[in-house]
């Protein structure tokens, strides 16, 4: 769609600032169930979110036709919907940041395989795990690839466009073992097939599984706790609102009168890096064109800043910190970029030689009912095993971990090197002095 033209025909109509927010994507998705074809799918996607300001009121709508065609029906609809709006609340078409980071797109090697050898990549991974392994009973892969461009033009003269490609590929193993079934899986985010970790899917996929076969549970205590590093995103990742502008605003946030003070321990550092080298996305804009940049949000336990979008921040009388992002109705919310939770260089096994009687958390189940984000309350069921004289023995299941996440987070003894990424959120596994273990 041709911006000028539209841009004409808004003035004309009255609808003085315009913006165009276009989504373009193509995602390739197979699935194979024991090496069998089960999925295999291409989707286009062409999306475009407008808004416009009409009488003091701004309207948003989503277009999926990019065409000049659409023009009278997007003025049409954006006069309609600003007529019929009585909030007055801020609006914000950005004029653009000063400057932008720069960033070279990662290399990948997705397109050097075809159709016929993603699906033999599948295959694959599945074949890997069987051979591996003679208790595998049955196994699923999945491998999805998406490419991603979005560019912003409103008209104040910003004009931005960023890209993004990105692939996600793993594999469930079913296993069974002394009449009793278990499930493991492993998936990744990965920047070259080529170098995809098979080793690292079979510890996951079937040997974390067969070594939890004959787990009981284990006495209720107070223990100290190791959260393996993908079980510690787990479990922050429910609380990232604590730093979020909105839940400020709302009054749900644990941390709202905080800024500036001390709310954790001296060895927690938390930062939001939108160019961290591991990163998924690296976005060098926000949704609402605002730069994006490297902040510390938690340093050696103080609260330093919140994320802002442009909404936030002027409700704060702050300036935004680069995190208005598109929620999936295309309502600008906040959110990190990549948030990072800095670790010493002391390896997971360094870390818990120490540690006599103690738990390995694995995994956690109900995150939904069990994690109060606005008390910080966490009570959740739990898998893992039992940490002996220093060394990772016995699997234990069926016990419940419970506490608060600020205390949590100032009874941090150590967090390891040995980062793991599970979405937005990058952490290594982590040590806490001491939690409630209720179990048999």
């Amino acid at each position: 769609m041709d911006f000028k033209k539209l841009k004409e025909a808004c003035n004309k109509a009255g609808i003085n600032e315009i913006e165009v927010y276009k989504v373009e994507s193509k995602e390739t998705s197979i699935n194979t169930f024991n090496q069998v074809v089960d999925k295999n799918e291409v989707c286009f996607t062409n999306e475009l979110y407008v808004r416009g300001v009409y009488n003091s009121h701004i309207a948003a709508l989503k277009i999926e036709r990019d065409d000049d065609s659409e023009i009278d029906l997007i003025v049409k609809l954006l006069k309609d919907n600003a007529s019929i709006i009585e909030s007055n609340d801020p609006y914000f078409i950005y004029e653009g940041s000063d400057s932008y980071l720069e960033v070279m797109e990662d290399e990948h090697d997705y397109d050097e395989y075809s159709l016929a050898d993603k699906i033999a990549f599948c295959q694959r991974l599945e074949q890997f795990c069987k051979d591996k392994s003679e208790y595998v009973m049955t196994t699923q892969a999945q491998l999805a690839v998406e490419e991603r461009r979005i560019s912003i033009e409103n008209s104040k003269g910003l004009s931005l466009k960023r890209g993004n490609k990105i692939a996600m590929c793993g594999c469930v193993a079913v296993i069974r073992k002394d009449n009793d079934v278990k499930q493991g899986y492993f998936f990744d985010v990965v920047k070259n097939f080529k170098d995809f970790d098979f080793d690292k899917l079979y510890k996951k996929a079937v040997e974390r599984p067969l070594s939890a076969i004959g787990a009981a549970s284990v006495a209720s205590a107070k223990y100290p706790v190791v959260f393996e590093n993908s079980a510690a995103c787990s479990l922050l990742s429910c609380f990232l609102s604590m730093v979020s502008g909105e839940a400020v605003i709302k009054k749900l946030s644990l941390l709202k009168d905080k800024l500036n003070e001390k709310v954790f321990g001296d060895n927690i550092t938390i930062y939001d890096d939108p160019l961290y080298e591991d990163a998924v996305s690296k976005p060098t804009f926000d949704d609402e064109g605002v730069a994006t940049k490297k902040k510390a949000l938690i340093e050696n336990g103080v609260l330093k800043t919140f994320l802002h979008n442009l909404k936030t921040a002027k409700m704060l009388n702050t300036e935004s910190t680069g995190n208005g992002f598109k929620t999936g109705d295309g309502n600008i919310s906040v959110s990190p970029t990549n948030m990072v939770v800095k670790s010493t260089d002391v390896s997971f096994d360094e870390m818990i030689k120490d540690i006599d009687n103690g738990i390995l958390i694995t995994q956690m189940m109900g995150q939904h009912a069990g994690v109060n984000a606005v008390s910080g309350a966490f009570n959740l069921q739990s898998s893992g095993y039992k940490i002996e004289n220093g060394k990772i023995t016995a699997p234990i299941t069926l016990f419940i971990v419970s506490g608060n996440i600020i205390d949590l987070l100032n009874n941090v003894v150590n967090i390891s090197n040995d980062y793991e990424r599970s979405g937005k959120l990058s952490c290594g596994s982590m040590y806490i002095k001491e939690l409630n273990i209720s179990g048999k």
